[in-house]
C-alpha cells in the first residue's frame, strides 16, 4: 500500500498542503463520499510520514462488515486519489489570480450581472496598466480579458466600433512576440546541447518584423529576446550584445524577474563563448554581469546562488587578477550556496585563488579539505592538483596522479563523454610535456590546437610557452 500512487502523491505534500487537503475532502462542496473521508482521517494517523500501513489495518478501519473487499478498497483509493489531483489543481488556480478573475468576470455574464461585470472588467483594467514589470503571462490575460469583453460588445452592439477586439489583437501581438523569440531562444540553444533539431519556423519573418520596429514594441523584453537570438545565430554579434547591456542598464525595472533572470544567464553564456574563442574582453564583460546579478539577487533562486554561477564569477576574477576581492567575495557569499555546497566550494576555490597567487602551500591545504561530493569540483581539484605537482617537479607524484585521474574518468558513468574526453585530452597532453624534449614543445602545441575539447588549456600552452 505504501507504494500505491495515492501514497505516493501523499507523501509529495507539505504538513500544510496535507492539512488543507482533509480540509479538501471533507467540505461537501467537493466530496459528498463518507467512505472518502474515513479513509483520509485514517490516514492521517501515519502522518506525516505515511509509512507501515498496510490493507489489512486499511480494511479493518473502514469496513465494519468484517470483509475483505479488495475491489471496494481500490476503489475508494482511486477516488481519493482523483480528489488529491483535483486538490492539487485547485491550489495552484488559487495563486494565478488572473485566472480566476477571468473565470468570475465569464460568470458573471452568464447570470445576467451587467453592473457587477463592468466594475469587475475596469478593475482587471486597472491591475493591468498598474504592472510595471509585465511579462508574457501579463500579455496573455490582458488579450483574455479584452478577447471576453470584445465578445460581449460584439453580441449587446453588433454595429459599434468593438476597441477591445483592437486592444486583445495588441496583447496577442505582444504575447506572440514575446513568447515565440523566448521559446525559439530556449530551442536553439537546446539543440546545439542535446545534438537534436527543433523545427523553427517564422523566426525570420519575426526577427525581420521586430528589427523594424524596436522603437514601437510595448515591452523591452521583445527586444532582448531579439537581441539574444542574433548573439546565439550571428558569427559577430558584439553590437547585439552592447544593445543587450544598454536595455538592461537602462531598462532592468521593466523587466519580468523571470524574463530579467533568463536574459543574464545567456548574457553570461554569450560571453563565456566568446572567451573560449580567446576573446578576452569579454571576462571582463562576464565578470561585471555576475556581479551585477548577485548584487541585485537577479541570478539568485530563492536567496540561494548556484554552485555553477559562484565558480565562474571566482574565475571571471582570477582572470581580472583582482584577487583581493575573490577573497572577500570567497568569504562573504559562500554562505550563499546551498548547505551541501559550501564546504567544498570554500575549500576549492580558496585553493584556486590560493594557486594563481603562488601559495601553493595554502592550495595543497585547501584542497586536502575539498571531500569530491561534487563531480566538477573534484575534476577541478585533481587538474589543480597536477598542476602543483608539475609546478613542484615533484613528477613520481603526478604520475601517480594522473593514473589514479585517468581511472576515475574511465570508471565514473555520470561524466558525460565530452566531459571526459577533455580531461583525458589533460592527461595525455601533460604526460607528453613530462616526457618529450622541449624541442617537441611545437609539434604538442599543434596537436592542443586541434583539439575540440582539453581541460586546463591555458595553463598546458603557458608550461610549452616557457619551454
Amino acid at each position: 500500500m505504501d507504494n500505491s500512487k495515492l501514497i505516493r502523491l501523499i507523501k509529495s505534500l507539505t504538513p500544510r498542503e496535507w492539512r488543507s487537503f482533509m480540509d479538501f475532502v471533507r467540505s461537501p462542496y467537493y466530496n459528498r463520499n463518507a467512505e472518502l473521508i474515513e479513509l483520509v482521517n485514517w490516514l492521517n494517523t501515519y502522518a506525516p510520514a505515511f509509512e507501515n500501513m498496510s490493507r489489512e489495518h486499511a480494511h479493518a478501519a473502514l469496513f465494519n462488515d468484517g470483509k475483505h473487499d479488495e475491489a471496494r478498497l481500490n476503489h475508494i483509493m482511486s477516488f481519493l486519489l482523483k480528489l488529491a489531483e483535483e486538490f492539487l489543481g485547485q491550489e495552484l488556480l488559487k495563486k494565478e489570480k488572473y485566472t480566476l478573475a477571468l473565470f468570475t468576470l465569464k460568470g458573471l455574464e452568464l447570470h445576467g450581472q451587467d453592473k457587477h461585470y463592468g466594475y469587475n472588467l475596469e478593475q482587471l483594467r486597472r491591475e493591468f496598466k498598474q504592472e510595471n514589470r509585465p511579462g508574457v503571462s501579463h500579455y496573455y490575460h490582458n488579450y483574455s480579458l479584452e478577447i471576453q469583453e470584445a465578445k460581449r460588445f460584439a453580441q449587446s452592439s453588433p454595429r459599434q466600433f468593438n476597441e477591445s477586439v483592437q486592444k486583445a489583437t495588441d496583447s496577442l501581438d505582444s504575447f506572440y512576440l514575446l513568447e515565440k523569440l523566448r521559446r525559439t531562444c530556449y530551442m536553439y540553444t537546446s539543440q546545439a546541447i542535446l545534438a537534436t533539431p527543433y523545427n523553427l519556423q517564422l523566426v525570420e519573418e519575426i526577427c525581420r518584423f521586430v528589427g523594424a520596429n524596436l522603437e514601437s514594441l510595448a515591452t523591452p523584453a521583445i527586444e532582448a529576446y531579439y537581441r539574444i537570438f542574433q548573439m546565439l545565430t550571428k558569427e559577430k554579434a558584439h553590437e547585439d550584445f552592447q544593445a543587450l547591456k544598454n536595455l538592461l542598464a537602462l531598462k532592468s525595472d521593466e523587466f519580468s524577474e523571470e524574463d530579467l533572470s533568463d536574459i543574464y544567464q545567456y548574457a553570461i553564456n554569450f560571453c563565456n563563448l566568446q572567451i573560449l574563442k580567446v576573446q578576452e574582453p569579454y571576462v571582463k564583460e562576464t565578470f561585471e554581469l555576475y556581479t551585477k546579478g548577485i548584487e541585485t539577487g537577479i541570478l539568485l533562486d530563492s536567496g540561494t546562488l548556484s554552485p555553477w554561477h559562484f565558480k565562474n564569477i571566482i574565475n571571471s576574477s582570477l582572470r581580472l587578477k583582482k584577487y583581493a576581492w575573490t577573497e572577500q567575495f570567497i568569504n562573504d557569499n559562500t554562505k550563499l550556496l546551498s548547505p551541501e555546497f559550501q564546504e567544498d566550494a570554500l575549500h576549492y576555490n580558496l585553493a584556486l585563488l590560493y594557486y594563481h597567487t603562488d601559495r601553493l602551500s595554502d592550495a595543497m591545504y585547501h584542497l586536502n579539505k575539498v571531500e569530491f561530493t561534487d563531480i566538477h569540483y573534484s575534476l577541478g581539484a585533481r587538474v589543480m592538483l597536477c598542476q602543483i605537482y608539475y609546478q613542484h617537479d615533484d613528477f613520481d607524484a603526478l604520475e601517480s596522479l594522473l593514473h589514479a585521474f585517468n581511472t576515475f574518468l574511465r570508471r565514473n558513468k555520470l561524466l558525460a563523454n565530452p566531459t571526459r574526453q577533455a580531461y583525458q585530452n589533460f592527461i595525455q597532453i601533460l604526460r607528453k610535456v613530462i616526457k618529450e624534449h622541449p624541442q617537441k614543445y611545437p609539434e604538442i602545441i599543434k596537436t592542443i590546437e586541434g583539439m575540440p575539447g582539453l581541460a586546463g588549456k591555458e595553463w598546458l600552452l603557458g608550461v610549452l610557452g616557457r619551454g
